[in-house]
């Protein structure tokens, strides 16, 4: 996934969200990988829901993190 320039009502982000958008984007794309151990599995996936609630929060685009 790629860091969106605008949030869901098409306003630009501000250095927060796109922080905040930044980070998502980084778990999602390791808890997307398919030869992680199951403890780091396990713990990225977690904190991939953590930063969903924080991107569904700030009305951010992202996918679901039972999609990832």
């Amino acid at each position: 996934m790629t860091v969106p320039d605008t949030d869901l009502l098409g306003k630009p982000l501000t250095e927060l969200e796109r922080e905040v958008a930044t980070v998502h984007s980084a778990l999602e794309a390791l808890a997307g990988r398919d030869d992680l151990p199951p403890c780091v599995a396990a713990g990225a996936h977690h904190a991939l829901a953590a930063t969903w609630q924080i991107m569904n929060d700030l009305d951010l685009p992202c996918s679901q993190p039972e999609d990832v």
